[in-house]
């Protein structure tokens, strides 16, 4: 199986968690977009200073004659080829330097090139400021005078354009467009190293990878359900729970829910199992999500349901049920008192419209390994047993080892996979440790599956074939409505 995980198939690839990872990674994106064209700017600046030119113009001419002959050609050639080798000199350079305070420094170079077929010669000097260029050539004409036998005897060299200097760089790049090409290929290249991490992760990303990578059967793919439908609701960002009692709950949603339950119906015609518990391997996963909901969908089905909520570190059913548990006596009081009847009924409160009796803690206890080993959890345990289905929220396995105490004590355990969260190989740790208990392990529920919006129908455990009440909350509350007050009585009773 180790063998298997190494080798990435893209059907075990989705998309939409490429695009998510790349969605939440987006700062880290624009951050490499910034430092890369930064970094590029700060490198032009750095090892491509601008260079500034000032030229003149000289003409070569005998001392003999004043027309342009080809004589006067050749010999300008043979000046600037002189001049050019006189100007990389020291004879040149320090005359310069000397000649001006503000040269002392100059680095810079001093060219000549003839004018095509002319007997004009172009003397250039670049610098790294246009001033110093201007007054490089400046100084090279007070200096010229006493170097002037050293090009010809026979021509004589006139100025016929006196020293100009522009004022843009001569090598000048645009530093802009350069930085904005850096920023996009830097941009490009954190997006590629975020998909191959995505893609090389060995998260659950598709139903099709979960098979191969899980040593478990797959209950159901849970999709991902939208808290936020309307841009109304989004602003203003009020925590709203997903809920398969609700009408603003999708149908594919409270149908994949319903093909867990169908699940459970299965493991307890069949087994005879009646307690569960649903746990996952990290925080977040989702398992309250899922626990409440798999309880209400049941209590909607006419079934009577417990629901204990054993993450006493941190309880999260209350706030799933929007606060309707009002017990002066929450499941972690309860479980550090010996166990009677009556501190059960106490702690047990009905959902008002559900029929769903719920065991809930409202504030985290740190008691809570020490609680849950305790005697008054298994009585709890045995008690509950009346009820159709008990359905436990545990605390997840690679943060606390509370579920392993309770997998010692349930029917039967699920483990809650979300999609491109947890690595496969803690995922299937946590599948050796719950297969160690007494409670059976029945198999993985992938939750948050964003891109399956397929709703599975059939017979039996494999598909699920459940009532549609996810779109229809009416029609499911007036059904409880109908039964509750029987159901209230015989568990109160028992």
């Amino acid at each position: 199986m180790t063998n298997k995980s190494k080798t990435t198939q893209w059907s075990h690839v989705s998309p939409y968690c490429l695009a998510k990872t790349l969605i939440q990674n987006l700062w880290m994106i624009i951050t490499t977009a910034l430092v890369f064209s930064m970094t590029v700017s700060l490198a032009l600046t750095w090892f491509h200073p601008p260079k500034y030119q000032a030229s003149m113009t000289y003409s070569v001419n005998s001392r003999t004659t004043s027309y342009i002959s080809s004589g006067n050609l050749t010999s300008t050639r043979e000046v600037a080829s002189v001049l050019t080798e006189l100007l990389e000199t020291d004879l040149i350079t320090e005359g310069i330097r000397s000649s001006d305070p503000r040269l002392a420094n100059f680095d810079g170079a001093i060219t000549a090139e003839q004018v095509g077929e002319s007997n004009f010669i172009i003397v250039t000097a670049t610098a790294s400021t246009p001033e110093t260029a201007f007054l490089a050539l400046d100084a090279l004409v007070e200096v010229f005078p006493d170097v002037a036998s050293f090009i010809s005897a026979r021509s004589v060299l006139n100025i016929m354009r006196n020293p100009t200097v522009s004022s843009v760089p001569s090598n000048m790049v645009n530093t802009s467009l350069i930085s904005q090409v850096a920023a996009f290929l830097g941009a490009v290249l954190m997006a590629f190293l975020l998909c191959y991490i995505s893609i090389h992760s060995e998260t659950v990303q598709t139903r099709t990878g979960a098979r191969r990578m899980l040593d478990a059967p797959i209950i159901a793919s849970v999709c991902h359900e939208w808290k936020n439908r309307t841009l109304k609701t989004a602003m203003k960002r009020t925590t709203k729970q997903i809920q398969v009692f609700s009408p603003a709950t999708s149908f594919a949603y409270t149908e994949q829910i319903s093909a867990v339950c169908s699940q459970l119906e299965h493991e307890s015609s069949s087994r005879g199992r009646k307690v569960f518990l649903i746990t996952g391997v990290g925080e977040s996963e989702g398992k309250s999500t899922v626990a409440g909901n798999v309880a209400a969908a049941l209590a909607l089905k006419g079934h009577k349901v417990a629901l204990v909520d054993c993450d006493l570190r941190k309880p999260a059913q209350n706030r799933f049920f929007n606060g309707q548990y009002n017990s002066p006596l929450p499941l972690n009081k309860m479980l550090a008192r010996p166990y009677s009847r009556d501190n059960l009924l106490q702690c047990m409160v009905p959902h008002e419209k559900l029929g769903l009796y719920m065991l809930f803690s409202v504030n985290s206890d740190s008691r809570s390994a020490e609680l849950l080993s305790g005697e008054t959890m298994i009585s709890l345990i045995q008690q509950l047993r009346v009820f159709d289905y008990v359905i436990i929220d545990s605390p997840p396995m690679g943060m606390f080892p509370d579920a392993e105490v309770l997998a010692d004590l349930v029917d039967a355990s699920m483990l809650v996979v979300r999609q491109d969260y947890t690595a496969a190989c803690d995922i299937n740790d946590a599948i050796d440790t719950l297969r160690k208990y007494k409670g059976a392990f029945i198999g993985c529920i992938l939750n948050d599956m964003l891109g399956s919006f397929r709703t599975q129908y059939g017979y039996g455990s494999k598909y699920g074939y459940g009532s549609r009440y996810g779109y229809a909350g009416k029609y499911a509350y007036d059904n409880r409505n109908q039964s509750s007050g029987s159901h209230k009585s015989g568990s109160k009773d028992s």
